[in-house]
């Protein structure tokens, strides 16, 4: 068998490979060192597949036999392919139920480790200084760990909760071994598309740049690199509420439980200047279906009060429609989409019933005088 050709996944299919891992057969683990000793310019790709597999021990526990094991990965990567042809930039791992092995769809993207952490620590980033990322993990509440990606390739964290978090080039994330028992909180100096696993007694909060971004379970990508001069935050599902940071702690001081920040929806987008201190919510540029199965398939709408399109637009892309019912009431239509974006069906809908549209604070206003 020529090993030569694996990657990172395909160490996680052979047995003889996950036994050395987990140490669990002498023969194997000759076998592997004595490979690895001949092959040693493929040390990298082995230690991200031996990462991978005392992950995959970890969470199964007592229950990790090897048939279930190679099922689950088949499972996994058959989806994880399907979703990379379907998928456009950024990679996103669509939140299911929660469980830890949400991860392993997205194994085919290259994980690197960060082999040259102290090195770059004091090349590529500048000193700590007050609300910096190196001030707010070095004083942090709890010890953390820190992974940084200094490959061109997108990293893939798993954490305790069994949230995901895919960690872009350039970009490092600190986070705890295992959260408190009130608050799920991490450090971002980069951009990262996080994939949060719902649990609303303890909400996830992520420090980036002068910003907090608070959530229950939800998944979304943050960029705040410290050199940039804003924070975006963008939505792919559920709900994010943005802070910042000092807006953030004055309340948590204070007692507030209400505290007034920018709520984000699917399809939205914050961005912080970080020059004026201004929180300012949109649409993102290109809005995505929220179960992208539902665009690629036709929809006919006969006789339909313009209403219930609308309702159908705003349940696919999770993007709230402002307009006034009663003058839109009389309105039927006869239209099919298919393969359309958001703004081809909204730019089809209103030229049918002579109305206009606009994006206003992230939501679209519909702007006409109604149907005779």
């Amino acid at each position: 068998m020529n090993y030569r050709t694996y990657n990172a996944e395909d160490f996680l299919f052979d047995e003889s490979f996950r036994q050395w891992t987990s140490g669990t057969s002498p023969q194997a683990t000759t076998f592997w060192e004595q490979w690895l000793t001949q092959n040693p310019d493929r040390a990298d790709i082995v230690r991200q597949a031996q990462e991978l597999v005392r992950a995959l021990n970890e969470h199964y526990r007592d229950d990790a036999t090897d048939a279930r094991f190679t099922s689950e990965l088949n499972r996994l990567m058959q989806l994880a392919a399907e979703r990379r042809d379907a998928e456009v930039e950024p990679p996103v791992i669509p939140l299911q139920q929660p469980s830890w092995w949400r991860w392993v769809a997205a194994a085919s993207i290259s994980i690197v480790v960060g082999l040259g952490i102290w090195f770059y620590s004091s090349t590529l980033f500048p000193k700590a200084i007050p609300d910096s990322y190196a001030h707010l993990t070095k004083t942090a509440p709890i010890p953390l760990q820190e992974k940084v990606n200094t490959s061109n390739h997108t990293m893939n964290v798993l954490l305790g909760d069994g949230s995901l978090i895919t960690l872009r080039p350039k970009s490092r994330l600190s986070y705890p071994k295992q959260f408190s028992k009130t608050s799920r909180t991490v450090y971002l100096n980069g951009e990262a598309f996080f994939d949060v696993v719902r649990n609303p007694a303890k909400p996830f909060l992520i420090y980036a740049n002068q910003t907090v971004t608070k959530v229950l379970g939800t998944s979304f990508l943050v960029r705040a690199f410290e050199e940039e001069k804003a924070v975006t935050v963008t939505v792919r599902t559920g709900r994010v509420s943005v802070y910042t940071k000092q807006d953030f702690e004055k309340a948590q001081k204070s007692g507030l439980r209400r505290i007034e920040g920018i709520i984000l929806t699917p399809n939205q987008q914050m961005t912080y200047n970080l020059n004026d201190g201004r929180l300012q919510k949109a649409l993102v540029e290109k809005p995505t279906a929220l179960i992208p199965e539902s665009v690629s398939h036709e929809q006919v709408f006969e006789d339909t009060p313009v209403a219930k399109v609308f309702a159908t637009v705003e349940q696919t892309y999770g993007v709230k429609l402002i307009y006034n019912e009663g003058d839109l009431s009389a309105c039927l239509v006869n239209l099919t989409f298919l393969n359309e974006n958001l703004l081809e069906r909204l730019d089809i809908i209103c030229e049918t019933i002579g109305a206009s549209y606009e994006v206003l604070d992230g939501q679209i206003v519909i702007n006409s005088k109604g149907c005779k």
